[in-house]
């Protein structure tokens, strides 16, 4: 379409060129006119060769010789085409002004109106006299007349006859006309003959002969045009400003595009799907034996039956919405079917870019969050225990059919799935994984739930869940998270059944009780979160018996007493946190040394008293250690310059005393230092301060360094390397 319209344009300006040409070359190559005095048709070929001067010519021609006497009257004038060169200017022009006056009556108009056109009638006449009289008087005149517009030439091809007052003639030379410029009009009397004979040989010529002369001039023509270019043809000048035109159209439309397909790639339009036939026709026929086949799982035929339950819903999708078109005898119509009643229960989800959402026309172990496996391979890993998982169903009875394609885990993590949870999760009763993490879940976890007996994880972490009493129904389960949620009150009794738990999180709630009355026993946890709650007890020795424990948080509770000693057992522990329990204290036990896995040491705003232990020299890959607010005292061991892996070391609110040691320098990697409130004084080490200066133009990796006002920052070379807070 772009490049038509840059075609057309281009034409545009070629006819606009060639239709620029003077008035007197259009008006005299229009078609032959009529002879007014032998009424035979003259070529227009004759009018070419009477070209007449521009100066004189111009000023007495109309610039729309087509346009018929008639129609010059209705614009109230009618010039003459009179191309004599004699008659006054005041004769040749016509009236050209206005002849309406607003302030008059249409009455008065009307007669002057009337009166311009009568005198411009008698001037009409009179100007036909005197071209009559020329013509008698000259023997080189021409008359043409052709619908109404009377047209009289003097002259000839290459100049114009002008009367001097001795009534002979001078010859002028042209400044540019069709002849071309500079050429002379002759008037000897040999010439002026030869014009009368061949003006008379034009009036005497028939029809036929006029024909032939037009073709004879056609193949002049085509003769003359033979071998040329339409680069010769073309006017230059014209065809230079066209291809500017076009070069501006092409870089104003490509320029946008350009950017627009930068900004929003091209996609192409999507092919629209072929009308699906009727649905009464092609899976009405299913619909009730797929109805007949839920019903047992659906809660009966009322409830598959009304249009205002999930389950409704779930059907008519089924039936006459899945792209798959199911049939009643499909292994995995029942958990399609689950699924898609969990879906309209607690949706609309937020949809997860890029993935197949729940309802898309391919195999629901496809869509967003859903993973499945083989049959085969769930029994292998439930070692014989397939056949009374799937034989029994659930608690209730209930059954569904067992696909060839089994789902195992189930992840809605932050889709914000909303209200109660859903009871139909139970139908899954070979579930694995359950992941509901981050959603918007009230409530009490419903009792059907509980009879997933085969699932392994339970993520229920930031909901608004209120009761987990028969959560001791997972005998199977490994990975427990409950935190951020409404619970409290002590555990049930319930959960000692979850000894197969190997991670356990419930922090963030308001659970109380004497927690590890339960956990004691679960000798495979690995992770334990229970911060922020309301736990009260010690800790007990049992821990020592939790040899794959690695995370431990118990902090802001209400433990009281020591760190047992048989925590020295749990040589796999990398983090240990306690803060936050004013009633926990006593020495730090010396066996901490031994526990060389530790990463993460925090037990500040406890009890603690006595020295820090030198072992803790020992923890090669120990990164942050803070034993901020206790009633540590003594200096501060010169082995914690071994622990070049640590990041953070506070040690501030305490007794310490003596000097910072000098060995502290060597934590080149020590960002975060906080010595601030306590009884250390002297001079910040050289060492410890070329920890805060750049070098080789880095940035220092200490990044803050707070003491107290008893030890000197600011050294005689003007240079501070810590900050004193008092």
């Amino acid at each position: 379409q772009v490049l038509d319209a840059l075609m057309l344009l281009l034409l545009l300006l070629l006819s606009i060129n060639k239709s620029s040409t003077n008035p007197l070359q259009s008006a005299i190559r229009m078609a032959p006119y009529r002879s007014r005095t032998d009424e035979k048709m003259v070529p227009s070929r004759c009018l070419a060769a009477l070209s007449l001067p521009p100066g004189q010519l111009a000023p007495q021609v109309s610039p729309r010789p087509a346009i018929t006497q008639r129609k010059w009257e209705m614009f109230g004038r009618a010039p003459s085409l009179s191309l004599d060169l004699q008659r006054a200017p005041e004769e040749t022009m016509s009236s050209g002004d206005s002849f309406y006056d607003p302030s008059k009556p249409d009455w008065w108009n009307e007669a002057r109106r009337n009166e311009r056109r009568k005198a411009d009638a008698d001037r009409h006449s009179r100007i036909r006299e005197d071209n009559e009289r020329r013509k008698m008087a000259a023997g080189n005149v021409a008359n043409y007349s052709s619908r109404g517009i009377t047209a009289t030439a003097t002259g000839v091809r290459v100049g114009a006859l002008a009367e001097r007052d001795d009534g002979r003639y001078s010859r002028k030379q042209l400044s540019g006309m069709e002849a071309g410029v500079g050429a002379y009009y002759d008037d000897s009397k040999e010439a002026m003959d030869e014009r009368k004979k061949k003006l008379e040989k034009f009036n005497n010529m028939d029809v036929m002969d006029m024909q032939d002369d037009r073709l004879k001039t056609k193949a002049n023509l085509d003769e003359e045009l033979e071998g040329k270019s339409i680069w010769d043809l073309v006017d230059r000048g014209t065809l230079m400003v066209g291809c500017c035109l076009i070069l501006v159209v092409i870089v104003a439309v490509t320029i946008p595009v350009t950017l627009i397909s930068e900004d929003q790639p091209y996609i192409a339009p999507k092919i629209p799907d072929p009308p699906s036939p009727s649905p009464t026709v092609s899976r009405q026929q299913d619909y009730w034996p797929i109805f007949d086949n839920l019903q047992r799982i659906a809660g009966g035929a009322d409830v598959l039956g009304d249009p205002n339950t999930a389950q409704n819903r779930a059907l008519n999708w089924i039936v006459y919405e899945d792209g798959m078109e199911l049939g009643a005898e499909k292994d995995h119509l029942h958990q399609r079917f689950v699924l898609m009643v969990i879906y309209y229960i607690s949706g609309p989800w937020t949809p997860v870019q890029g993935r197949l959402e729940w309802g898309s026309p391919v195999h629901e172990c496809e869509w967003e969050g859903i993973t499945c496996k083989p049959v085969e391979d769930l029994e292998q890993e439930l070692n014989g225990r397939i056949e009374e998982l799937l034989e029994v169903g659930r608690e209730d009875g209930i059954k569904i059919d067992v696909p060839r394609r089994i789902i195992n885990k189930l992840e809605l993590r932050q889709r914000l799935v909303s209200g109660e949870v859903p009871e139909e999760f139970s139908l899954l009763y070979y579930l694995q994984h359950l992941d509901l993490e981050n959603n918007k879940l009230i409530g009490a976890i419903p009792t059907p739930l509980y009879k997933l007996f085969n699932l392994q994880t339970l993520f229920l972490e930031q909901n608004g869940l209120t009761n987990i009493d028969s959560l001791g129904e997972y005998r199977h389960l490994e990975y427990l998270s409950l935190s951020k949620n409404a619970f409290q009150g002590p555990l049930p009794e319930s959960f000692r059944n979850l000894k197969k738990l190997k991670t356990l999180y419930l922090h963030t709630n308001r659970f109380n009780g004497e927690v590890f009355d339960i956990l004691k026993d679960f000798t495979l946890l690995e992770k334990i979160d229970i911060a922020f709650n309301e736990f009260t007890g010690t800790l007990p020795a049992e821990m020592g018996d939790m040899k794959n424990l690695t995370s431990f948080f118990g902090g802001h509770n209400m433990f009281n007493g020591e760190i047992p000693a048989e925590l020295a057992k749990c040589r796999n522990l990398k983090q240990f946190q306690i803060d936050g329990s004013p009633d926990i204290g006593g020495e730090i036990p010396d066996f901490i040394g031994q526990l060389t896995k530790l990463e993460f040491i925090k037990i500040d705003t406890c009890a603690f008293k006595g020295r820090l232990p030198r072992s803790i020299g020992n923890l090669a890959e120990l990164t942050f250690l803070d034993v901020n607010s206790n009633e540590l005292s003594g200096a501060i061991p010169t082995t914690l310059g071994k622990l070049t892996k640590l990041k953070t070391l506070a040690l501030a609110n305490n007794d310490f005393e003596g000097n910072v040691p000098s060995e502290l320098g060597n934590l080149v990697n020590l960002e975060k230092l906080y010595l601030q409130n306590t009884d250390l004084t002297g001079i910040m080490p050289e060492e410890v301060c070329g920890l805060r200066r750049e070098s080789n133009g880095t940035l220092p990796v200490l990044e803050v360094a707070n003491v107290g006002c008893d030890v000197e920052c600011d050294r005689e070379r003007g240079t501070g390397c810590c900050t004193n807070q008092c």
